[in-house]
């Protein structure tokens, strides 16, 4: 048997040691490992399943993410020690997120120059805004093991998607059409169906309003045990609040430093390496959230300026600025960006998102001659912990002036060692990380989720307790 005859074959097939073990010793990688250890783990401690996209596990995982059902009694069985073993392999806890019914749990690690990232989703139940539409004990009844993991039929697949998707008013996904064919004529679906929501079969339910359905779950719900549905609304808008005000599941990244530091590549390779977990979960923005326009577009729409230079491609174009005019423009700025960050970031963070900006407000402190406020640096230092909302991570990517003068020359010696100067007085606040861009982008940006990583996995170890 050669290399791509045994690719094909799920490991669970294999019954002989030693063919098992040539399967492993091709095809291992971390991400493999740690998606072993896992579900090695459920199988001994839980009451689950997998929901879906779990053919290939655990050697090709063909989704983002990896759905599971387990019973709440399970989950917080199992939950103290399941975190306890991704602690002691290794592998960090990058974001986490517990909602009313659903903890999701982004792992990774960094290897060398090569970063995983698994994120599991553990869901108690199918429900929306609190209204059940259908329990774990109800997927869980029939699983079924297919020599690796648990996972649930086909008719529990679709009813998954398909009763939460009809009752926030939308459709079941085009890419599941395979799974909808194989499943909306099963007994157990109509049946289901007809229960939940008065429908006789899927066609008619298709055409039914969305709110129209919901108000069909939220009588069922009654109907069932209304004290229980209390309890899960109330469940869902505790979580829902929590979570808006104070949760910072997710994380936000600002990249400062002269021109010619490697940002944009940089922060392009991070993306890169995040890979599909963040790829589509992610928002960019450029120097602030830009809830208001720019500054000189402002003053010239309100009759208070009559030009305005729009030579973007000369950012430090501007001349110097007085303490007054310094003073006015860092007001509207600060506007920007506590609104901003309430109305941009916070809708991201406080979900397992990344928000990164290529400069922030440390940027105002750094190279006065970009934002033409010329003001101390340890009052604009001051000033943002007072006013400012923080970024979780605020990495200083700089390198030597002769590097950097290598790459571009929009700034002279004077003005990079400027910069420089200040990235060293940043460099020890709480929050701010220098990193040297000297080598290749690969190499900043394996020395940047080492620093996120590690700073992520303590946080939610304590968030997690």
């Amino acid at each position: 048997m050669d290399f791509d005859e045994i690719r094909m074959v799920p490991t669970f097939i294999y019954r002989g040691q030693n063919k098992r073990k040539l399967y492993q010793e091709m095809m291992r990688n971390i991400a493999v490992e740690h998606i072993e250890q896992v579900i090695g783990f459920l199988n001994e401690n839980a009451d689950y399943a997998v929901l879906r996209n779990f053919e290939g596990l655990p050697d090709n995982n063909r989704s983002r993410d990896i759905d599971i059902i387990i019973t709440r009694k399970s989950y917080r069985n199992m939950i103290d020690r399941l975190v306890a073993l991704i602690d002691k392999s290794g592998w960090k806890i990058v974001t986490y997120l517990h909602s009313d019914r659903l903890l999701t749990l982004v792992c990774g690690k960094v290897l060398g120059d090569r970063t995983e990232l698994v994120q599991w989703d553990f869901f108690v139940n199918t429900s929306v805004f609190g209204i059940l539409l259908m329990d774990a004990e109800e997927f869980l009844q029939y699983k079924k093991f297919n020599g690796f993991l648990h996972y649930v039929d086909v008719d529990c697949q679709f009813l998954d998607k398909y009763l939460y998707n009809r009752a926030v008013g939308s459709y079941y996904p085009e890419k599941y059409r395979a799974t909808r064919e194989t499943a909306e004529y099963l007994p157990s679906v109509v049946a289901k169906v007809k229960d939940l929501y008065g429908c006789d079969s899927i066609v008619q339910c298709d055409r039914v309003p969305g709110k129209r359905l919901l108000l069909k779950a939220v009588a069922w719900n009654c109907r069932r045990n209304v004290l229980a549905f209390v309890g899960n609304v109330f469940r869902f808008l505790y979580t829902f609040v929590g979570n808006y005000l104070r949760s910072r599941t997710g994380f936000s990244i600002g990249f400062t430093g002269p021109d010619g530091s490697g940002k944009t590549t940089v922060i392009d390779t991070l993306i890169d390496n995040l890979g599909d977990v963040f790829r589509k979960a992610h928002a960019y923005y450029h120097f602030r959230p830009t809830l208001f326009g720019n500054l000189g577009e402002v003053a010239h729409a309100a009759g208070v300026k009559k030009e305005v230079d729009r030579n973007y491609s000369d950012p430090h174009r501007g001349g110097r600025t007085g303490a007054s005019n310094s003073l006015l423009r860092l007001t509207y700025y600060s506007v920007d960006y506590i609104l901003g960050y309430w109305a941009k970031v916070k809708t991201m963070t406080r979900i397992t998102r990344l928000v990164i900006f290529d400069r922030y407000y440390t940027d105002i402190i750094c190279d006065s001659r970009r934002s033409r406020i010329y003001l101390n640096p340890k009052f604009l230092y001051g000033f943002g912990r007072l006013f400012i909302p923080s970024l979780d991570y605020n990495i200083l990517l700089t390198a030597q002036t002769d590097t950097i003068l290598a790459r571009k020359r929009e700034l002279d010696t004077e003005g990079i060692a400027a910069i420089n100067a200040k990235i060293d007085y940043l460099k020890n606040k709480k929050g701010y990380y220098k990193v040297m861009n000297e080598g290749t982008p690969q190499e900043a940006v394996t020395k940047i989720l080492n620093i996120i990583f590690e700073k992520q996995h303590k946080k939610n170890l304590k968030r997690l307790k």
